[in-house]
């Protein structure tokens, strides 16, 4: 049996599988309607989820420990958050040096829920995913994160984290910056 809800009116089409087909016309108050849920599952993107918004974009600037590559040099970096659910986002970002690296690390998200007067929570953070290195030796390979989000203002936050790129010697950064949420 397949049955169909019209978009334009209130009418249920009821198809059966020898060919019969029965209309039902019914009226609903639009105040009572309950939202139509389609599938569970990951939410779409709607921008402030939880009291956190779900992208942002920052500079920060980077203290390299060991490695000889954007991550594990002093450098300056730009970064991103895209949140794909509450707990889960892709943290992409670029470190600029003479031969800038970019890093795409998938991270879960811990929000504290501990909302503050400016709606947001401080965010720890751990992933993993994969580092790009150019210039003539450019290589591609794995890298860890974790770091720490904090709400500053509204739209404003920090951020505080550690990098490690698994190259052919293991690259290591610790970065701290500044963030504009959307």
């Amino acid at each position: 049996m397949f049955k169909y809800v019209a978009a334009t009116g209130c009418t249920i089409l009821t198809v059966g599988f020898g060919g019969t087909v029965q209309a039902q016309s019914i009226t609903a108050n639009p105040q009572q309607a309950e939202p139509l849920v389609i599938a569970q599952g990951l939410q779409p993107l709607t921008g402030d989820t939880n009291g956190r918004s779900r992208f942002s974009i920052g500079v920060s600037g980077n203290v390299g420990i060991t490695g000889d590559t954007a991550m594990g040099e002093s450098s300056f970096s730009i970064n991103s958050r895209i949140g794909l659910t509450d707990s889960l986002s892709v943290r992409p970002s670029v470190g600029l040096t003479s031969d800038p690296n970019i890093t795409v690390p998938l991270t879960i998200d811990f929000p504290t829920g501990a909302d503050t007067d400016i709606e947001d929570s401080v965010t720890p953070y751990i992933g993993g995913g994969i580092v790009i290195t150019t210039g003539d030796n450019g290589q591609v390979a794995p890298m860890a994160t974790v770091g720490l989000d904090i709400p500053i203002a509204d739209a404003f936050g920090a951020s505080i984290s550690v990098d490690a790129g698994f190259l052919d010697t293991t690259q290591v950064g610790a970065s701290v910056g500044v963030s504009y949420s959307f």
